[in-house]
């Protein structure tokens, strides 16, 4: 693929982090190196000066030996501080799900803290998850928010630290089980100096990965609707797992994780999207700078037929939606796979087509 990162020596996941240090963005990400089959997740890693030529570097961690069912370095974080590298993934085994940190002087060579995991469940129960954990500066400290799950109830949970290693329980930022038993990848940005939630849920509501505007004072967040609260912006199936981080502009960019059931099990990484509040106040993601000349008004994969929106390829219509009228949209095209912003990003979609 031109313009989306892929993974050739075994089986890719989710981006676990992404980072500015010593001014080239490290990108970390779940994969199998042993095979092209989920599997004893590591953390594989490479780096970039423009967020689209990737170059691999040696694994960044793996899993303690010997395997356990299940066990791994599951998805996380990345963060730059105290001249280091700090990676806080969700370290795995078959009886519990924790929090760890791992961290590089050099930004290649990683090393696990001795006093891991340093993050366990504040509650009991055979049904708690913990995950994904998201480390973000709030202020002169950290701030760290974890998906969690207790009784299938989804949660996001909210710790706070001065140094990284230490962290205190600040409470519960959201609970509700009409989101499944788990919230993953849940994380809190700012983007034009407002506040945004972001979550993926266990359910289609309608989509997985919602996103819902706020305030935020270091303990609670409060939501700019009350009562319906999060929204989809891209509305496909295989946008899932979305990582964010600020970039050496400023700008707030985010990358996915797109992974299709259906075209044997495709992954791929979305192109960065810079996410931000367009003139009308909408939450709007769009690709970034260097790749909006790429897009094309006029794709053969994109038509608009009888009032609705489809993608087709090699005479099969993969994707179709109704709309009262044509909307106003760019495509990216890369091998095996489209991407649409409709309406400046109000709206996405992302898909393998073959």
């Amino acid at each position: 693929m031109k313009y989306h990162f892929v993974y050739t020596k075994g089986w890719l996941g989710n981006p676990c982090g992404l980072v500015l240090f010593k001014n080239r963005y490290h990108l970390f990400f779940q994969c199998n190196p042993l095979s092209r089959r989920f599997g004893p997740m590591h953390w594989g890693h490479a780096v970039s000066d423009d967020l689209i030529n990737w170059e691999d570097l040696p694994l960044a961690i793996a899993p303690d030996m010997p395997y356990e069912n299940g066990s791994g370095c599951m998805s996380g974080s990345a963060i730059e501080a105290q001249g280091r590298i700090w990676i806080f993934y969700n370290s795995v085994s078959s009886s519990e799900e924790t929090v760890s940190v791992a961290w590089s002087e050099d930004g290649i060579n990683f090393i696990k803290a001795d006093m891991n995991p340093v993050i366990r469940a504040p509650f009991e129960g055979s049904s708690v998850k913990l995950r994904d954990p998201f480390v973000f500066r709030y202020g002169g400290s950290y701030r760290m928010v974890v998906g969690a799950g207790s009784s299938n109830i989804a949660k996001v949970l909210l710790f706070s630290s001065e140094d990284l290693v230490s962290w205190d329980y600040r409470g519960e930022l959201l609970s509700e089980a009409k989101y499944g038993s788990v919230i993953e990848t849940p994380e809190l940005f700012e983007t034009d100096g407002r506040w945004v939630f972001m979550i993926q849920s266990e359910k289609h509501m309608p989509t997985k990965v919602l996103f819902a505007g706020g305030e935020f004072d270091g303990e609670r967040f409060v939501f700019d609707d009350e009562f319906d609260p999060f929204f989809p912006i891209d509305t496909s199936d295989e946008f899932l797992s979305p990582l964010t981080f600020e970039d050496r502009d400023g700008r707030r960019v985010l990358i996915s994780w797109l992974y299709s059931t259906k075209m044997s099990g495709s992954s791929a990484f979305s192109v960065p999207r810079e996410i931000y509040f367009d003139l009308a106040d909408r939450l709007v993601m769009y690709p970034v700078r260097d790749l909006r000349d790429c897009m094309v008004k006029e794709s053969r994969f994109v038509t608009y037929d009888n009032g609705r929106l489809n993608v087709r390829f090699d005479g099969k219509t993969l994707f179709s939606k109704a709309y009262a009228a044509e909307p106003e949209y760019r495509v990216l095209e890369d091998v095996g796979m489209v991407e649409l912003f409709i309406d400046g990003g109000k709206e996405n979609i992302s898909m393998f087509i073959c």
